[in-house]
């Protein structure tokens, strides 16, 4: 099976995701260990946040996310099915945020851009 390699955004979106991914899963196993051992509060929280890197991992998962879905549709604008959808396409990218559906499905797609 040949590799195909992936775009600059695809990189930083996919290694994004991973460190996101990563902090979020030692986010919720201390998470876990404090509920074990009592009452979880909001400092606490605050805490555990800040020390598996959750908020950070969270905004550079953004930013790449933006940075993806920008490339993505720079990079779809000479493509057949494109130009046939214009409308219907720059409409879902220009709700982008308003549904989250539609920017997993965006995400998805950009993803599989060769």
């Amino acid at each position: 099976m040949k590799k195909t390699k992936l775009a600059k955004q695809q990189s930083e979106y996919k290694e994004a995701k991973e460190r996101f991914e990563k902090a979020n899963a030692a986010f919720q196993n201390k998470l876990a260990t404090v509920k074990l051992l009592g009452v979880v509060t909001q400092e606490k929280v605050e805490e555990l946040i800040e020390d598996t890197g959750l908020h950070n991992a969270l905004n550079d998962l953004g930013i790449a996310e933006k940075s993806l879905l920008e490339w993505s549709h720079e990079a779809i604008q000479s493509e057949k099915d494109y130009l046939q959808n214009k409308d219907a396409v720059d409409k879902m990218y220009a709700f982008i945020d308003q549904d989250p559906s539609i920017k997993a499905k965006l995400i998805q797609a950009a993803m599989k851009i060769n």
